[in-house]
C-alpha cells in the first residue's frame, strides 16, 4: 500500500515537474514576445518623432538659412536606419505588419524626397518656390499619413502584446497550480531534496543579481571613461586659447601688476590642464586602455631627475629632500615618463604635507623576490592606518584643503593605477605624529646593451629639408581650423616672425582647394572640421600629386598617444596637443613637423656654421616686434651666455667625476639653451654629449668636454657679431659695459 501511495505520489510529481517545466517555458516564451511587442512600439514612436524633427528642421532651415538645421536632419536619418531594421525585424511574424511597413517606407522616401527639393530649391535661390512648396502643406498631409499608418501598426501590435500577455497570465497560473502540486507531494517524500533544491534557486538568484550588478557597474564605468575623454577634448580646446593668448600677453610689455595678472592666468590654466590630464590617465587607467612603453630605466637618473624637479618647492617650503645613494647599474622595467610622473607626485606630497624643517628621504634597493623598491619617507604628521586607504580614492583629501593645502586628491590613485599598469605596486604606511612611507615595487631589468653607432636619418619629405644653413626664405602655411579663437591665437603666434606666412580655411574641403592653388611648405591641420574629418583630409593631401610631400602638422585636442602614433602612421610629419606651448608650434612650423636628426657619432658641429641661420632670422624678427624690441632681445642673449658659463661649470665637473646622470641634467640644459637662441653648434655639441651620457659612454664624454669651452666661446663671437647693437642697447640700459 505504502509502495502504490509512493509510485503515485511520485507519479504526480513527475506530471507537476513536467507541467511547472512546460508552462515556465510558456512564461518565457510569451514574456519575449511581449517585450519584443512593447520595444515595436517604441520604436515606431521613434519614427513619428524624427519625421516631425525632419519636417521642423526643413522649416528651421526655410527660415534661418542655418545649415545647422541640414545637419540635424542629416543625424534624424542616420537615426532613423538602425530603428527602421528594428520595426522591419519586428514584424517578420506579422503578414499585415510588413505589408504596412512596406508602405511605410515608402512614405517615408516620399517626404525625405520632398524635404531634399525643398532644401534644393532654396540653395539655388528659388526662396519663393521653396516656401510655396511648403505653404502647400503636402508635405504635412503626408506626415499625417505616416501618422495614421504608424497609429495602425501600433495598434496592430498592441493587440498582439495583449494577446501575448493573456497567454503569459494563463501560463503563469498552470505554472502556479503545478508548482504547488509539486510541492504538496514533495512534502511527503522529498523534504530534503526541497531544501536543497530551494538552496539552489536562492545561489542562482543571487549570482544571477550580482552578475546584473556587475554588467551595470561595467556599462556606468565604460560610460564615465567616455564621458571623461570628450570633457577631456572639450576643456582642452579652450584651454588652448587661454594659454596661448596668456603667453602672447605674456612676452609683451607690462607693469607689474599686469604681469602679475597674466601669471595667475597662466598658472590656473596650466592647473587645470594637469587635471584634465589626471582624469583622462585615470579614465583609461581604469578601462585598461593606458598604452605604455616599458623599458630598462636607470633608477639613480630618475631619482635624480626627480629631486632636481622638487628642490625649488622644497627650498620654499623649508624640507630637506635627500636621497640615498644608488648603483648605476640598477634597472628597473617601467615607462620612463610614468616613473618619472609616479615619483614626482609621492615626493610633492612629501614635500606639501612635511612640517617645515622636516625631510624628504628617497630611497631603492633590491628585494629577495627579484624586484626593485623605491621608497619615498617623509617626517610629516602621518595620519591614522585606518585612513591610509581613502587616500587612494579619487578627490579625497582628508579634509587638507581646510587646511590651504593645494591638490585635487588625484595623485595617489593615478600613481597605484601607474605602477599596477607597469606590473608593479604602490601601498602606503602612515603613523599619526612620525610620518608617512610610500613604497613602490617594480620589476628589475637587465641594464641595456650598449647601442651600436646610429648613422644620421634622412628627412621624411624633400620639401626645406635640404636647405643650407643660413636665412631661409618664407615659410608658407595652410591652417585649416573652423574655430575662430584658435586661427586668432596661431595667426598671432606666428606674426612674431617676419619670414612666415599664414593663410587659413575653415573647412577641410576649403582647406584642401586653398592648399592645391598655394602649394604651401606646411599645413596645420585640426581634425574635428565640420564638413569632413581632418583624417580625410591628410588622405587627400597624400594623394594629390601636387601635395604628396607637403608636410601635414595635426592640431588637436585629443592628447592621447595612441591616436598621435595612428596619425603619424598615416603620413602626418608631427602631432600637436592642444593647448600648445608658442615655442613648441614654432619649432614644429621650422621643422615642417620633422625633428632635427640627432646622432651620438656625429662630430657636433666639427666644420659647421656657427648659428642656426633660421633661429637668427626669428629672433631678428623678435628684436623688430614692438612686443619685445631690441632691448629686451639684448638682455635675453646676455642672460643666456650668464648662464651658459655657469652650466659649463656643472657639465665639467660632472664629466670629471663620471657623474653621468648629473651630466645629462647640465646637458640637456645647455643644448635647450643654445637652441633658444640659435647657437646650433654648440647645441649640437651638447646634444651629443647627453646622449653619450646616457649611453655610458664615459671616454667619449671626456672627449667631446675637451671642446666645450672654444664652442661656446665660437657660438658667443658669433652672436655678438650679429647681434652687436642689442646687446650694446641692453648693456646700457644695464648700466654696464657690453661684454
Amino acid at each position: 500500500m505504502l509502495l502504490a501511495v509512493t509510485v503515485v505520489v511520485v507519479a504526480i510529481d513527475l506530471v507537476a515537474g513536467v507541467l511547472t517545466v512546460v508552462s515556465s517555458e510558456r512564461v518565457r516564451e510569451t514574456g519575449v514576445r511581449v517585450s519584443a511587442g512593447l520595444r515595436y512600439n517604441r520604436d515606431l514612436a521613434t519614427v513619428i518623432e524624427l519625421v516631425l524633427d525632419a519636417q521642423g528642421n526643413e522649416r528651421g532651415y526655410l527660415l534661418t538659412g542655418s545649415s545647422a538645421y541640414l545637419g540635424a536632419t542629416g543625424a534624424d536619418v542616420a537615426r532613423a536606419r538602425p530603428v527602421l531594421a528594428a520595426i522591419r525585424s519586428g514584424g517578420e511574424s506579422d503578414p499585415t505588419l510588413r505589408h504596412d511597413f512596406v508602405e511605410l517606407i515608402g512614405m517615408l522616401r516620399g517626404r525625405l524626397q520632398e524635404i531634399d527639393h525643398t532644401v534644393s530649391l532654396y540653395q539655388r535661390g528659388a526662396v519663393t518656390r521653396a516656401v510655396a512648396a511648403v505653404a502647400a502643406n503636402h508635405g504635412s498631409r503626408l506626415t499625417d499619413r505616416i501618422r495614421g499608418l504608424v497609429g495602425e501598426m501600433q495598434a496592430r501590435s498592441g493587440r498582439l502584446v495583449a494577446s501575448a500577455s493573456q497567454q503569459q497570465t494563463a501560463s503563469r497560473r498552470w505554472a502556479a497550480r503545478a508548482g504547488l502540486a509539486a510541492l504538496l507531494c514533495s512534502v511527503l517524500l522529498l523534504v530534503t531534496m526541497l531544501a536543497l533544491l530551494r538552496t539552489y534557486f536562492v545561489t542562482e538568484d543571487a549570482r544571477r543579481a550580482s552578475r546584473l550588478a556587475q554588467l551595470e557597474a561595467e556599462r556606468l564605468n565604460r560610460a564615465k571613461s567616455g564621458f571623461l575623454s570628450r570633457v577631456s577634448h572639450e576643456l582642452r580646446t579652450p584651454l588652448n586659447a587661454i594659454l596661448g593668448f596668456g603667453q602672447l600677453l605674456e612676452r609683451g610689455p607690462l607693469s607689474d601688476d599686469e604681469r602679475e595678472t597674466v601669471d595667475h592666468i597662466l598658472t590656473a590654466g596650466r592647473h587645470l590642464l594637469g587635471i584634465v590630464d589626471d582624469l583622462l590617465d585615470l579614465s583609461r587607467i581604469e578601462a585598461e586602455e593606458l598604452r605604455l612603453s616599458l623599458e630598462p630605466v636607470q633608477l639613480a637618473e630618475a631619482l635624480g631627475e626627480v629631486r632636481a624637479l622638487v628642490a625649488h618647492a622644497a627650498s620654499q617650503a623649508a624640507v630637506g629632500v635627500r636621497q640615498r645613494p644608488v648603483d648605476t647599474g640598477l634597472f628597473v622595467r617601467a615607462d620612463r615618463q610614468r616613473l618619472i610622473q609616479i615619483l614626482l607626485n609621492l615626493a610633492s606630497n612629501a614635500v606639501k604635507y612635511n612640517r617645515r624643517g622636516g625631510n624628504v628621504v628617497i630611497s631603492a634597493m633590491l628585494t629577495d623576490s627579484g624586484t626593485v623598491r623605491i621608497e619615498v619617507a617623509d617626517s610629516g604628521t602621518g595620519i591614522d592606518g585606518e585612513e591610509a586607504e581613502r587616500l587612494f580614492v579619487p578627490f579625497e583629501r582628508l579634509g587638507a584643503e581646510g587646511r590651504g593645502i593645494e591638490g585635487t586628491g588625484l595623485g595617489l590613485a593615478l600613481a597605484r593605477g601607474l605602477a599596477q599598469a607597469m606590473g608593479g605596486s604602490l601601498e602606503l604606511s602612515s603613523t599619526k605624529g612620525v610620518g608617512t612611507t610610500v613604497t613602490v615595487e617594480l620589476p628589475l631589468a637587465e641594464a641595456p646593451a650598449r647601442p651600436a653607432e646610429r648613422r644620421g636619418g634622412q628627412p621624411r619629405h624633400g620639401a626645406g629639408h635640404d636647405e643650407p644653413q643660413g636665412l631661409r626664405a618664407a615659410i608658407s602655411v595652410v591652417y585649416i581650423e573652423d574655430n575662430p579663437s584658435n586661427v586668432r591665437l596661431v595667426e598671432q603666434i606666428l606674426g612674431l616672425s617676419s619670414d612666415i606666412g599664414l593663410a587659413t580655411a575653415g573647412t577641410g574641403t576649403a582647406g584642401i582647394e586653398l592648399a592645391r592653388e598655394l602649394e604651401p611648405e606646411l599645413i596645420l591641420l585640426d581634425l574635428h572640421l565640420p564638413d569632413i574629418p581632418g583624417e580625410q583630409v591628410l588622405a587627400a593631401v597624400r594623394a594629390d600629386p601636387t601635395l604628396a610631400h607637403t608636410a601635414v602638422v595635426i592640431v588637436s585636442a585629443d592628447a592621447s598617444p595612441a591616436q598621435a602614433r595612428r596619425l603619424l602612421a598615416a603620413g602626418a610629419d608631427g602631432y600637436l596637443s592642444k593647448p600648445f606651448d608658442i615655442d613648441q608650434l614654432l619649432a614644429a612650423v621650422r621643422n615642417r613637423g620633422t625633428p632635427q636628426p640627432q646622432t651620438a657619432d656625429s662630430d657636433a658641429g666639427d666644420g659647421e656654421e656657427p648659428l642656426d641661420g633660421a633661429i637668427v632670422a626669428a629672433l631678428r624678427s623678435l628684436a623688430a616686434n614692438a612686443a619685445v624690441g631690441p632691448g629686451q632681445l639684448g638682455r635675453m642673449l646676455d642672460t643666456f651666455h650668464e648662464d651658459a658659463l655657469a652650466t659649463l661649470i656643472g657639465l665639467h665637473d660632472a664629466v670629471a667625476d663620471d657623474r653621468l646622470s648629473d651630466a645629462v641634467r647640465e646637458a640637456h640644459l645647455l643644448a635647450g639653451a643654445a637652441g633658444a637662441v640659435g647657437a646650433g653648434s654648440l647645441r649640437r655639441l651638447a646634444r651629443t654629449m647627453e646622449m653619450s651620457a646616457r649611453e655610458g659612454n664615459s671616454e667619449r664624454l671626456r672627449s667631446l668636454d675637451r671642446r666645450l669651452n672654444d664652442t661656446l666661446a665660437t657660438a658667443w663671437a658669433a652672436l655678438r657679431t650679429e647681434f652687436d647693437g642689442e646687446l650694446r642697447l641692453a648693456a646700457s640700459a644695464g648700466g654696464k659695459p657690453p661684454r
